[in-house]
């Protein structure tokens, strides 16, 4: 073999198949009954991927997706978690003012959710550790592997972007 030519990459069935417990134990993180799922839709991302581009390292590749499938899991639950705190369920059937004023701050919400769904990945990504994980800016930088002053960039275009989309309330 020249020293130009790389070996194939591990066929991702046989990666799956070396690295499956591995693989739950770090989507197991956000709750043992959505590990199964969680790995199968990393693999299925990954395998969509795939078929994009190649992908040089699969094994690392994987974990990577499986760890993100995962954030973005905890993150979705976390969201649902906080909109059934304002007792969304109950307000259709209560017309009391406070039940009102529950039913403007969910339709907020709803607004808010859906523009930070629209941020750019890496914007999102800053939005959210500050955010929702409370994390320092030179927290989230280090997560990120950015500098400070690029989360306070994101955070500025984010905030800027929220207040731009919900600025009529």
């Amino acid at each position: 073999m020249s020293a130009s030519r790389r070996p194939a990459p591990p066929d991702l069935e046989q990666v799956y198949r070396d690295h499956e417990l591995r693989l739950r134990q770090v989507a197991g993180r956000g709750g043992r009954q959505d590990a199964a799922d969680l790995v199968h839709d990393a693999v299925v991302k990954t395998l969509e991927a795939g078929r994009r581009t190649e992908i040089l390292e699969p094994v690392r590749f994987l974990f990577h997706v499986t760890r993100n499938t995962l954030l973005d899991s905890l993150r979705s639950r976390t969201r649902r978690e906080r909109v059934l705190e304002y007792g969304l369920e109950e307000t259709a059937a209560d017309p009391s003012p406070a039940a009102e004023h529950r039913l403007l701050a969910s339709e907020n919400l709803k607004r808010a959710l859906a523009v930070i769904d629209d941020m750019p990945p890496r914007r999102r990504e800053a939005f959210l550790l500050c955010r929702m994980e409370e994390l320092t800016y030179a927290q989230a930088a280090r997560r990120m592997g950015v500098t400070v002053h690029a989360i306070e960039k994101h955070m500025t275009a984010a905030m800027a972007q929220l207040s731009k989309a919900l600025g009529s309330d």
